[in-house]
């Protein structure tokens, strides 16, 4: 009596399991951060777009990695529609990443890694494309019916994104501009611990870029610097920050090294 022929090693489970995991922690924690109207709840909903890309996108990646092994593994029909699905995906990001990622200033910002990711997806789907099957392969890639849930958040993300943030303008991009504003301190402290005196934006050069939207004026004083923030879609609203002297008009009460917003006319 023969003996009943071994499984295939099935690969690629664990890491899909570990990256739904993540998923469904960042829209917990998007839930979380929209019920308590707090400032974090555009980064929770990055994070949901970030891990549902990546989940969408764990199959042609998963593919892309074993295929160069030898010898390659199976692939099973539902496995190569997840494949061609993560594709799909990672050609929308990388050309969302391409045609966004220039910054107000002009530097390329996420551009390259745009075209990083439409590169990857094209190699993808060539090789899938031209991959034979294997019969009796020892290995198998991992079917990620997942995947789909991945994509549909993700795309949820995009669409609905802007709908949240203009139930809440202030939630949604004050936390980008005080950040910009921290970051820029940061930036200053770079330049005056090389220098010994504080910069004027173009000086700054590549150790701050606002983030794209944001507008920033800074003022140098004499022993200090002060910065006011503005976002297109922060309507009625600054952010200013100052380290140092203290501008004349007390920039609404503002404290030392701390971001503060206030309404504008």
């Amino acid at each position: 009596m023969s003996a009943p022929p071994t499984p295939p090693h099935v690969l690629g489970r664990l890491a899909t399991r570990i990256v739904l995991g993540c998923l469904l922690l960042a829209v917990a924690a998007a839930l979380l951060t929209m019920v308590q109207n707090s400032d974090a709840f555009p980064l929770a909903m990055v994070a949901v777009a970030f891990f549902g890309v990546l989940l969408a996108a764990l199959p042609a990646l998963l593919f892309l990695f074993y295929s160069l092994r030898r010898p390659p593994p199976d692939v099973p029909r539902g496995t190569r529609a997840g494949i061609y699905l993560g594709v799909v995906i990672l050609l929308l990001v990388g050309a969302w990443l391409v045609r966004n990622g220039t910054g107000l200033d002009g530097t390329p910002a996420f551009a390259v890694l745009g075209v990083a990711v439409a590169a990857v997806a094209v190699v993808t789907l060539v090789r899938v494309v031209r991959f034979a099957p294997v019969p009796g392969a020892g290995t198998q890639l991992a079917q990620s019916r997942s995947s789909v849930v991945g994509a549909f958040l993700f795309l949820l993300v995009v669409v609905m994104l802007p709908k949240f943030a203009g139930v809440n303008p202030p939630s949604a991009y004050r936390a980008m501009v005080t950040s910009d504003l921290r970051n820029l301190a940061t930036a200053q402290e770079a330049f005056f611990a090389d220098s010994l005196r504080y910069a004027s934006a173009r000086e700054l050069g590549t150790l701050f870029h606002a983030t794209s939207y944001d507008s920033i004026v800074i003022v140098v004083a004499d022993s200090g610097w002060r910065a006011t923030a503005t976002h297109p879609y922060l309507a009625g609203q600054a952010c200013g920050m100052w380290v140092g002297t203290r501008p004349p008009d007390g920039m609404h009460g503002a404290t030392e090294g701390e971001p503060t917003c206030w309404k504008v006319p």
